[in-house]
């Protein structure tokens, strides 16, 4: 194999003869004489051959690497390198979403992409190019174009995004898609029913329509619905320990509510042969096709939804919705948390000497997390210019404090607090040595940039919390 390294302004850094191989989750390229160079994937920002037997690696810190005379070795490189890339990516910017994705080769917005549908987002790695995440809550709309092949995804602030180069796997991309969207939505729905027992279905619906899985809704929106929604959920999402500090925040300035799921409590089933329900009818989608419940938690609540059964959590599940919707909260329901907490499923007998175990929503795994599984958040904009945002059921959580000019301004950082799945130590750590692992994701990462520009403070729940809190905010 040969190599050429070539520097940001065009300089030849070094070339000549070596290996190339994927090891300890890296590309290192080893020369006959001279330095190793080793390359992070995430710091591969592109992949493209532009020759024939030469492939060309543009990197991060905007030097080349060219590779050529690979043999039969490149296909299988290249293969190793595109997945490690697309992994790395992910957890060096932060991007990954909440359970296990499902991937699809295709292309976004023209280029060649990897597709990972989470429970929660789409995450999009092109070949070339920023990464990016769509969680569904921020989705407004799919569609395709008149050859069904290329899907258009209506995302608020942006050109339509979109996707393509699925091939044969089109229909399935785009059915999973409005499936885990729907799911996303659904599981929301029911979550805000364990907790608004006494609220109607159209008001309910309103709410979780509100309330989408990340994005906060507006104190006077769901007042507007009901007036006893918005102090009803505070109560039930708020740990005894922070109702004091809530109720300052909420007369400093215009508040909203939030909650966001960031453990997916779903397990695969297992055993020789799926499991199927046969008590449970097919259902028809809009297509008038024949089709069936999603595994685990959003299968669970669609097939108690469309039998008529359910009704909110409490449906065919007895205690396990206000178990479950309390204990992704982590605040606990006593008694509750006993008998009715849930588990595993027993293994059912389908046939003699075959046991398979059904997909399923582990509740233990709730209340065995260390966070919640639910995270409910306020977000409160002060006269000063200031937006507070305070977790209301992480009892160790600090209260963080953004520059923030409107609605408009606060809207953006809830969306950006969504993209790094409200994971904020990124906000506030160095991220100016090269000791820091939050380096490369402030420069790269918009999001997070945006938060690392308007943060103003950190705030740890001590004894003079509120007293530092009013110096900032007045």
């Amino acid at each position: 194999m040969r190599f050429r390294l070539i520097a940001a302004g065009g300089a030849l850094l070094d070339e000549g003869d070596g290996t190339a191989e994927m090891a300890g989750g890296a590309l290192v390229v080893t020369p006959q004489h001279g330095a190793v160079l080793r390359v992070a994937p995430a710091d591969v920002v592109e992949i493209g051959e532009p020759e024939p037997y030469t492939v060309r690696l543009a990197l991060s810190d905007g030097a080349r690497l060219e590779l050529s005379g690979l043999g039969r070795m490149r296909t299988q490189l290249l293969a190793e390198l595109g997945d490690a890339r697309v992994a790395d990516t992910e957890k060096v910017l932060l991007l990954d979403g909440v359970g296990t994705p499902e991937t699809f080769p295709g292309a976004f917005d023209g280029a060649p992409a990897d597709l990972r549908l989470y429970d929660d987002a789409l995450v999009i790695v092109p070949d070339g190019g920023l990464a990016e995440k769509l969680p569904y809550a921020f989705i407004r709309g799919v569609t395709t174009d008149q050859s069904g092949y290329t899907i258009l995804l209506d995302v608020p602030g942006r050109p339509p995004v979109t996707l393509g180069r699925l091939a044969r796997r089109t229909g399935e991309f785009l059915e999973l898609l409005r499936a885990r969207t729907g799911a996303a939505a659904g599981r929301t729905a029911h979550f805000l029913a364990a907790l608004l027992p006494g609220l109607g279905p159209v008001a309910l619906r309103s709410v979780a329509a509100l309330l989408r899985d990340g994005r906060a809704a507006a104190r006077t929106d769901l007042e507007a619905v009901e007036p006893s929604v918005f102090p009803a959920l505070l109560d039930a999402a708020c740990a005894p320990e922070r109702a004091e500090g809530a109720r300052r925040l909420l007369t400093s300035g215009t508040a909203w509510l939030g909650f966001k799921q960031t453990v997916s409590v779903q397990r695969e089933g297992s055993g020789a042969s799926p499991w199927r329900d046969s008590a449970r009818p097919p259902v028809l989608d809009h297509d008038g096709r024949a089709g069936s419940f999603a595994s685990g938690l959003p299968g669970m609540f669609a097939a108690g939804l469309v039998s008529g059964f359910a009704s909110g959590f409490d449906g065919p599940f007895e205690t396990y919705g206000p178990t479950l919707a309390y204990g992704m909260l982590g605040l606990g329901m006593g008694g509750l948390q006993g008998a009715s907490a849930g588990g595993p499923h027993r293994p059912r007998e389908v046939f003699p000497h075959e046991r398979v175990t059904p997909a399923y929503t582990d509740f233990d795994a709730l209340n065995e997390t260390v966070d919640p599984a639910v995270l409910s958040f306020l977000l409160v904009l002060t006269p000063s210019g200031h937006l507070v945002y305070e977790v209301l059921n992480a009892p160790d959580h600090a209260t963080y404090v953004f520059t923030c000019r409107d609605a408009d301004q606060a809207a953006q950082l809830n969306r950006a607090l969504d993209l790094l799945s409200f994971r904020v130590e990124g906000i506030y750590a160095d991220a100016s040595s090269a000791g820091s692992r939050y380096r490369k994701t402030a420069e790269r990462l918009p999001a997070l940039r945006v938060l690392r520009e308007r943060f103003a403070a950190r705030l740890i729940h001590t004894d003079g919390w509120s007293a530092k809190l009013g110096d900032i905010i007045g």
